[in-house]
């Protein structure tokens, strides 16, 4: 029995540990900018994405799948067609990027840029941000295909194709790890691709997985919502104006929620570099 004139120890409190990544903080904030520059974003995506994919949706179509052909057939056939239309389709791909950047520069610069603030930073903020992009592939891709290229000389087809799936994610880890290269060039000036990959895989250091799950829980919401919308408006329209209508319309829902999705992007990677921080 303690004694009356000894002290109570004081009571204890759990501690935990709280990462650096909250995604429902994330996504509220990224909501929250979507919103009150909806306007705005509207104007820079419309221009910069949704009009270069729907032109291309519209003009340039994919080849589509016929009853009977083979997967090896309609890959050549999809060969072919880009082979024939690269230049066109590598247009479009710069113009969203560039858009992108205009976008994350309305969103996230404390300074609050105007359209055309932002357009001329992203102009200047572009040549570094592909030559990062470019090289965040590169690291990528030899990162997961080595690995699978050494266990194929195994010749073990079973081992092959399980080395081909944890190499194909290992792929999607690495560029999680190097989202944040758009940020940091536009809004923390870098222009050295090599640094900027270097912050990058620093700033997303213990939240790679993280940021990963949270990221294809994004594409795939807004690919199956779009993917619905879209079939819905091209069933409705074609039955009041026809084949031709239902495609246009299906094509430009399409397009546009390729925009949101664009958009849906900047603003997550925008709240999660702050988030994150920005490590020298």
């Amino acid at each position: 029995m303690s004694s009356p004139s000894e002290p109570t120890p004081p009571p204890q409190v759990e501690r935990r540990t709280r990462s650096r990544f909250d995604s429902m903080k994330v996504w509220d904030e990224a909501a929250a900018a979507l919103l009150a520059n909806r306007e705005v974003l509207l104007a820079v995506m419309g221009v910069f994405a949704i009009l270069p994919v729907f032109a291309l949706a519209q003009f340039l179509p994919l080849p589509e799948p016929v009853q009977g052909q083979a997967p090896a057939q309609l890959l050549e056939r999809w060969g072919q067609y880009f082979d024939a239309y690269w230049l066109p389709f590598l247009a479009g791909l710069l113009a969203e990027l560039f858009g992108m950047l205009v976008a994350l520069a309305l969103l996230a610069d404390p300074a609050r840029p105007t359209v055309g603030e932002a357009i001329r930073q992203a102009g200047r903020a572009m040549p570094a941000f592909l030559a990062a992009l470019i090289g965040a592939h590169g690291v990528a891709l030899l990162a997961g295909l080595v690995p699978v290229i050494v266990i194929a000389l195994l010749q073990s087809l079973l081992l092959t194709q399980v080395a081909a799936v944890m190499g194909s994610v290992f792929i999607l880890y690495m560029m999680v790890r190097f989202a944040f290269i758009g940020p940091i060039v536009l809004l923390g000036g870098v222009r050295n691709p090599i640094e900027v990959l270097r912050r990058s895989f620093l700033a997303t250091k213990g939240i790679g997985w993280q940021l990963l799950v949270f990221l294809l829980l994004v594409y795939f919401a807004f690919s199956l919502v779009g993917w619905l919308l879209q079939g819905a408006f091209a069933i409705l329209v074609s039955l009041v104006a026809g084949t031709a209508g239902g495609l246009l319309i299906g094509n430009l829902v399409g397009s546009v929620m390729q925009g949101v999705l664009a958009a849906a992007f900047v603003a997550v990677m925008a709240s999660s570099y702050r988030q994150a921080g920005s490590p020298r």
